[in-house]
C-alpha cells in the first residue's frame, strides 16, 4: 500500500514539473500540495478578480462604443437635413437667378419702348417745328383778317378752324408723348427696384448656404474624430476579449490542478472504498442531451472535447453523489458554474457541473445517493442541465463505463 501510495505521488510530482496539461487530462499533485492548496485558490481568486474587470472593462468599453455610435448616428442624422437644406438653398438661388434675368430682359425691352416713344416724340416735334415754320413764312393771319379775305363767312369758319385744329393736335400729341413716356419710366423703375430685390434675395440665400455647407464641413469633422474613438475603443475592447481568454484559459488550468490535488489526496488518503456500483447522478431524468469526446462548440468558452456527460433536467432538480466518499470541491468558476467533486477513493473522483445550488461542503463525506446539489445553467451553459464526469487517476474517463 505504501509503494502504490510513493508510486502515486512521485508521478503526480512528474506531471506538475514538466506542465503537462491536455485538453482531458488533470496533472497529478504531490502530497504536499495536496494538504495546503492555498496557493492555488489564491492564484485562483486572483484570477477570476482579474476575469471580473476585464468584464467590467469591456462592459465600460461597450458602453462608450454604444455612446459614440448614437452621438455619430445623430450626427449623420442631423447633416442629412442640413444636405436637404443646402439643396433647398441651391434651388432657391437658381430660381432667382432665372428671375432676374427675366427681369432684365423685361427691363431691355421696356427701354427700347421708351427709345421708340422718345423717337415718335422728336418726330412730332420735328413736325410741328415745320408746320409753325410754315405759318411763320406765310404769315398768321389774324382773325379780322381772315374775317376781310374770306370769300365767304364758310370759308372764314374753315381758315380758323384749321390753324386752331393745328396748334390742339400738337398739344394732344405732346401731351400723349408725355403720358406715355411718364408710364413707361414708371414701369422701367417698379423693374428695377424688383430685379434689386431678388438680387437681395439670392445673396441671402448664397450666404445661408454657405454658412449650412460651413456646418456640414465642421459636423463631418466630428463625425471622423467620433469613428475614430470607436476604431480605438474597438481595438481596446478586442484586446480586453483576448486577455479575458487567456485569464479564463488559465483559471481553467488553476481549476484543473486543484481537481488533480483533490484526486491526489484520496489516492494517498484512507479512501472510502472502491469505484465500483456507481449510480445515475441525476434521478429526475436519463436524457442525455451530450455525450462524452470531440463535439461541436454549443456555446462560446464551451469545450470541444466534452469531457462528460450532459444530462437534461429541469431547474432544481435534485442531484444525487454517484458514490460514496468525500468532496473535495464545492465552488463556483466561471466555466464550469457552480460545481462539486467528490473523492471516491483508488484514484476515482465524480465531477458535477452548471448547479443552481450547492448543498454539501469542501472535506464532507457523502453518502452514495445523498442530494448534493440542484439542476441549473450556471457557467458555460446554454440551458438547465447536469454535467456529470469521472475522474479515473488524473484523467477523465467515459462516464457511461460507470453509470448505465
Amino acid at each position: 500500500m505504501k509503494r502504490k501510495r510513493l508510486c502515486s505521488v512521485c508521478l503526480a510530482a512528474a506531471l506538475i514539473l514538466t506542465g503537462i496539461f491536455t485538453s482531458d487530462k488533470l496533472p497529478y499533485v504531490s502530497a504536499s500540495q495536496t494538504v495546503d492548496t492555498s496557493d492555488l485558490e489564491a492564484q485562483k481568486q486572483e484570477t477570476q478578480d482579474k476575469i471580473d474587470d476585464i468584464k467590467e472593462d469591456i462592459k465600460a468599453a461597450e458602453d462608450k462604443i454604444e455612446k459614440l455610435e448614437n452621438n455619430k448616428s445623430s450626427l449623420q442624422s442631423y447633416i442629412s437635413q442640413l444636405d436637404q437644406e443646402a439643396n433647398e438653398l441651391e434651388q432657391r438661388i437658381s430660381d432667382l437667378n432665372k428671375d432676374i434675368e427675366n427681369k432684365k430682359a423685361e427691363i431691355e425691352q421696356v427701354k427700347l419702348e421708351l427709345e421708340e416713344a422718345q423717337a415718335v416724340a422728336d418726330q412730332q416735334y420735328e413736325d410741328m417745328k415745320m408746320r409753325i415754320q410754315y405759318l411763320y413764312e406765310n404769315g398768321m393771319p389774324s382773325m379780322l383778317e381772315l374775317l376781310l379775305t374770306s370769300q365767304s363767312f364758310a370759308d372764314f369758319l374753315n381758315r380758323s378752324t384749321y390753324a386752331s385744329q393745328m396748334t390742339s393736335y400738337d398739344r394732344e400729341m405732346l401731351n400723349a408723348y408725355i403720358a406715355q413716356k411718364e408710364e413707361v419710366e414708371q414701369k422701367k423703375a417698379e423693374l428695377e427696384a424688383e430685379e434689386e430685390e431678388l438680387n437681395l434675395l439670392a445673396d441671402a440665400a448664397s450666404d445661408q448656404k454657405k454658412t449650412v455647407e460651413s456646418l456640414i464641413s465642421a459636423k463631418n469633422s466630428e463625425i471622423a474624430s467620433y469613428q475614430a474613438q470607436i476604431d480605438s475603443e474597438s481595438s481596446n475592447a478586442d484586446a480586453y476579449e483576448k486577455d479575458l481568454a487567456e485569464q479564463e484559459k488559465k483559471l481553467d488550468q488553476i481549476e484543473q490542478q486543484i481537481a488533480a490535488a483533490a484526486a491526489a489526496a484520496a489516492q494517498e488518503g484512507d479512501g472510502d472504498g472502491g469505484a465500483s456500483g456507481f449510480i445515475w447522478p441525476c434521478p429526475s431524468s436519463h436524457r442525455i442531451t451530450s455525450y462524452f469526446g470531440p463535439r461541436p462548440q454549443p456555446t462560446p468558452g464551451a469545450s470541444t472535447n466534452h469531457k462528460g456527460i450532459d444530462i437534461g433536467a429541469s431547474y432544481g432538480s435534485a442531484i444525487v453523489a454517484s458514490a460514496s466518499g468525500r468532496v473535495t470541491t464545492a465552488t463556483y468558476s466561471s466555466s464550469a458554474g457552480n460545481y462539486v467533486v467528490i473523492s471516491h477513493g483508488d484514484g476515482m473522483s465524480t465531477v458535477y457541473m452548471h448547479c443552481s445550488a450547492l448543498y454539501v461542503s469542501v472535506g464532507q463525506t457523502v453518502s452514495q445517493g445523498e442530494t448534493i446539489a440542484a439542476v441549473g445553467s450556471t457557467g458555460y451553459s446554454t440551458g438547465n442541465h447536469l454535467h456529470f464526469g469521472v475522474i479515473k487517476n488524473g484523467t477523465y474517463v467515459n462516464p457511461l463505463g460507470y453509470v448505465g
